[in-house]
């Protein structure tokens, strides 16, 4: 499912989850991707919006305060993905399809965020984050944004690639157990 995620955009989803384990919830909703996407990509908020880290701080604590924390659940626990936040996955799709990229990158996943109605946005909203500010910052910076998710990409077919014959020659190296009969 996430083959065409950079690693970036992988950690968002992996911290979304552990923000929803820390709020206890059973499913991964929208905030928690924005809680996720702020500490994975802060740089990115610092440019985006006027205060800049102060900025991106108060952001975050606005976030964590539209929800009452429940019960801690462990971290090693799979949490699904709640509708909208399925919708959000598939919106960062066609958010990167748009703009002709191969791959989903964090900010992909950003203007997703901000496509689905949820507090999340009037949160954003408050900040002076509008869907149509971050588009324009995508065009402007495109080329930045598009050498950084193929340098990804690219850099893990390498890694495949070395690792390769290390992996045959282990792999023919292994004798199959034994299979025992019972008389």
């Amino acid at each position: 499912m996430f083959e065409r995620y950079t690693e970036k955009a992988r950690r968002v989803v992996f911290y979304a989850r552990y923000e929803a384990s820390q709020f206890g919830t059973p499913y991964i909703e929208v905030d928690q991707l924005l809680l996720a996407l702020l500490r994975e990509d802060k740089p990115l908020f610092d440019r985006l919006l006027n205060g800049g880290a102060t900025e991106r701080q108060a952001l975050d604590q606005e976030l964590r305060a539209l929800r009452t924390p429940g019960m801690k659940s462990s971290t090693s626990v799979d949490l699904p993905l709640s509708h909208s936040a399925k919708r959000v996955l598939a919106y960062g799709a066609e958010e990167a399809e748009r703009l002709g990229h191969k791959h989903i990158d964090s900010v992909h996943l950003l203007l997703a965020v901000m496509r689905e109605p949820s507090l999340a946005i009037d949160v954003l909203s408050r900040h002076d984050l509008e869907l149509e500010k971050l588009r324009s910052y995508l065009v402007a910076n495109a080329s930045e944004i598009a050498t950084h998710a193929t340098g990804s990409a690219a850099a893990l077919s390498t890694l495949q690639q070395q690792f390769r014959p290390l992996t045959i020659r282990l792999t023919s190296q292994i004798e199959p157990a034994p299979i025992f009969r019972l008389p």
